[in-house]
């Protein structure tokens, strides 16, 4: 440090009638032991206090050196700092500092320390996305480290036009929180009710979006009313189409909000491909989805309520592949369903080293099993695994497990009613999407009572990302 700054800090730390900083810091960490007030020297002010959290902060932020010349010879004062530039805080402001990091200069006398920023986090490198496999695309994702995911975002949107607000949620954790947009194709009134959302926040900690998340949303106790994702590349393109990213402290995942539902089917890699292909992909992952969904039910239906509806030689050849089973096939049906929910769930909780085996033992060996058992069907095994096979096309997680909840409650209506109950149970799913709101926004955006279009909806595959800026500017 040069004199000048020297002299900046000295005058800050004189010392003032009141409270003490060093004694209120003492007694706010007491019994933390990584918290250190390490003895620089003694000065006319008094003795000379460095305050810090060994276990957050860098040594390689702070250079000492004797000065002589600085009022007493046994002086130890900070030659340089290595940092961004250092600011004077009271007790409160310190308290938060050292648990960020930070380091706290101040004496026995005085009220208020200079803070340094000297934190050092304990991070992973940015990496690959770990939830999201990457075909095309930026091979890097987000990590858990605030600061590191915002360079990440400002790298990809080299633009004045990127706004961030940011605050702190949590009591206890004063997580930081960010929310981008990019001004003039952002709704304003869009911002503004996420503004007003993290306002009336009021919670011990949060420790990941998905918390968050039911923070701020709606009134939905099923479907997610937002995309979460770990590629920097899917929440640009979001931003540009006029959404937000919330990105919070200490998670790789980001928030995209409004969530509609077609963007729970819709893979980051279609901006690059070719419209009739990405059209062909997305086409093919609604189908799987409401393979998925409707499978079993119709398979319980056409067996056991609605025989009539079938083929003489459909209906004789699933008969035979029921011989000696000697349950409904409503309770079979439900049966092969919770047994591969429980190999899906257990292949993807174990370590995994042992994940690959417990799922080949599961899906081979015990199937194999309680087909030679005569508990299940052979036909209803087909149907099973298809099913399975749908549930890994969907592109998030999160509306797979929704998927995975849902199709038992078509599951059941079709074991009452058969086909009726299918049709009753899709024009329940569909009216209850459509009241559903995120953010404001219709669920089913582009249609919906509250619906807003953005500039890459289905709608718009076939048409120029030139002609849409164009129209848009």
């Amino acid at each position: 440090m040069g004199g000048h700054r020297k002299r900046t800090i000295w005058h800050a730390l004189q010392p003032v009638t009141g409270a003490k900083l060093l004694a209120g810091l003492r007694g706010s960490f007491d019994g933390m032991a990584d918290f250190e007030a390490v003895r620089l020297g003694e000065a006319a002010s008094g003795e000379l206090y460095l305050c810090y959290l060994s276990t957050l902060v860098g040594s390689e932020h702070l250079l000492f050196s004797l000065d002589p010349s600085f009022d007493q010879a046994d002086a130890s004062l900070v030659e340089r700092y290595v940092g961004t530039k250092f600011a004077e805080g009271d007790l409160a402001a310190c308290v938060e500092a050292l648990c960020r990091g930070g380091t706290v200069l101040c004496t026995t006398a005085s009220a208020s320390g200079i803070l340094l920023e000297t934190a050092d986090w304990q991070q992973r490198n940015v990496g690959q996305p770990l939830t999201e496999n990457v075909i095309q695309g930026p091979m890097y994702a987000f990590n858990e480290s605030y600061r590191t995911n915002v360079a990440l975002l400002r790298q990809r949107m080299r633009s004045p036009k990127l706004k961030l607000w940011e605050t702190t949620i949590g009591r206890e954790t004063s997580t930081r929180a960010g929310v981008f947009y990019m001004q003039g194709l952002a709704d304003p009134g869009l911002v503004d009710r996420v503004i007003d959302r993290f306002a009336r926040i009021d919670a011990d900690g949060i420790q990941d979006t998905g918390q968050l998340l039911r923070l701020l949303g709606g009134k939905s106790l099923l479907f997610p009313l937002a995309v979460t994702t770990e590629r920097p590349d899917r929440v640009a393109g979001a931003l540009i189409d006029g959404k937000i990213a919330i990105v919070l402290d200490g998670t790789p995942l980001a928030i995209v909000a409004p969530g509609a539902f077609t963007d729970f089917w819709a893979a980051a890699e279609d901006r690059y491909l070719m419209p009739f292909i990405a059209l062909f992909l997305r086409m093919l992952r609604f189908m799987a989805l409401m393979t998925n969904l409707f499978l079993p039910g119709f398979y319980v239906a056409i067996t056991s309520v609605n025989i009539d509806v079938n083929r003489l030689e459909i209906s004789l050849a699933a008969a035979g592949s029921r011989e000696g089973v000697p349950y409904p096939v409503l309770v079979e049906t439900l049966l092969i369903l919770f047994l591969l929910d429980c190999i899906v769930e257990a292949g993807v909780r174990l370590p995994r080293t042992i994940g690959a085996t417990v799922t080949m033992v599961g899906g081979v060996v015990l199937g194999q099993a309680i087909i030679q058992a005569n508990i299940v069907s052979n036909l209803l095994v087909i149907v099973a695994a298809t099913t399975a096979l749908t549930n890994f096309i969907v592109v998030d997680y999160q509306m797979g497990l929704v998927l995975r909840v849902l199709k038992y409650f078509v599951l059941l209506g079709a074991g009452v009613l058969g086909i009726l109950g299918l049709v009753l149970c899709f024009a329940i799913l569909v009216v209850f999407l459509s009241r559903l709101e995120s953010f404001g926004v219709s669920y089913l955006s582009p249609a919906g009572p509250r619906a807003r279009v953005y500039t890459r909806t289905w709608l718009s595959w076939f048409k120029s990302p030139v002609r849409s800026r164009e129209r848009r500017g």
